[in-house]
């Protein structure tokens, strides 16, 4: 699975869906999730770059992303088994003008369909929770200011979804920047 999450990675920083140490990711394995440490590159990952995490312990631990909220109760709350976080520029920014993406793409429209735009208090549980219910209805959300969180049977599919989502809200943009 690292291997993956290394590949995936660079795939994010070439479709410009992070950049720096912007983002992170995880994977479950029965009842714990590994999750990438906080300020880890994602282009730049391996085995050392995770973190093990126990799904259902309320500890937090300061070596792993600050996301790790996030991703513990999406596990905690649903079957998903690869949670990505990414700060697609098109997305962030039409998080401020809408309430939805309703993608107009064929790809988008099939894989996606509404996704929804939440406020969710950054690194709080709270904030988690909003996000976590989210991903038990859709497998993307969209939080505002802060980016798009995906969620899968694996980070192949947490990705493919984070693309689509990033390339809808592009067409999106471009299609109506005038109104903007």
């Amino acid at each position: 699975m690292f291997e993956r999450a290394k590949a995936i990675g660079k795939k994010l920083l070439v479709q410009r869906l992070i950049d720096g140490a912007s983002g992170n990711m995880s994977f479950r394995v029965g009842d714990e999730f590994y999750i990438t440490k906080t300020g880890v590159m994602l282009d730049e990952v391996d085995e050392n770059s995770f973190v093990k995490i126990k799904i259902f312990s309320e500890e937090y631990d300061r070596r792993a992303s600050s996301d790790q909220l996030i991703h513990r109760e999406v596990y905690k709350n649903s079957n998903h088994k690869a949670v990505l976080h990414c700060h697609g520029v098109y997305a962030v920014v039409l998080s401020f003008l809408r309430n939805s993406i309703i993608p107009m793409d064929l790809e988008g429209r099939h894989f996606l369909g509404e996704v929804k735009i939440v406020i969710a208090p950054y690194s709080t549980l709270k904030g988690a929770k909003v996000i976590a219910e989210s991903l038990k209805k859709s497998k993307a959300v969209l939080v505002r200011g802060h980016g798009i969180y995906c969620a899968g049977e694996d980070l192949d599919e947490a990705y493919r979804l984070a693309s689509y989502l990033e390339h809808s809200c592009e067409l999106i943009y471009k299609l109506y920047s005038r109104k903007y």
